[in-house]
């Protein structure tokens, strides 16, 4: 697929935060197929002992959400080095062209960051980064909801359905004056 969906759960807001889990989707924007879906629920014990850190304010912030997406965020069993190896195969196999987050200077930075304390490649280049914020406000669509918000699969799901989307815009043709 040209196109792979990343979205994360951490315990902070800046690079070296400790991830939760890791949600992931194969598509092509251009056909709005959806393919294959990658996910690791992380045991955040794991994240600290390579040296990522937890911040207060998102602690505050995961109390504040339902029941279901705490439920799932800290029901981690996977070591953070084999969620993202097993991140790293999964993209590798997918071969995308575009890497989208919402934004990638939060998801696609902070997984970076656990790549390098966790002594690992990235498996993409900064080149293939791509927004869904500025695809969505560009177009003016509106991400739909899927399954649980702030469980990292289905915001993946979510927010590749609205780049589908957006991208249809794009290829409607324009009104004659």
């Amino acid at each position: 697929m040209r196109d792979l969906m990343i979205d994360i759960e951490t315990l902070g807001n800046r690079p070296g935060g400790v991830i939760l889990s890791i949600g992931a989707v194969a598509f092509d924007a251009d056909t709005g197929e959806i393919g294959e879906e990658f996910y690791a629920a992380i045991d955040p014990e794991t994240s600290s002992k390579v040296g990522l850190t937890t911040d207060i304010s998102t602690m505050l912030w995961w109390m504040k959400q339902s029941e279901a997406a705490r439920e799932e965020a800290f029901s981690g069993k996977h070591s953070i080095n084999m969620a993202l190896t097993e991140l790293s195969i999964f993209v590798k196999w997918q071969e995308p062209s575009r890497v989208w987050a919402k934004p990638p200077s939060f998801d696609l930075v902070m997984l970076e960051a656990a790549f390098r304390a966790c002594d690992q490649d990235i498996p993409w280049h900064f080149r293939v980064h791509r927004d869904c914020r500025t695809i969505f406000d560009i177009t003016g669509t509106k991400q739909p909801e899927v399954g649980t918000a702030h469980n990292a699969l289905d915001d993946a799901k979510a927010q590749a359905l609205g780049v589908i989307e957006a991208y249809r815009k794009l290829r409607e043709p324009s009104p004659q004056p």
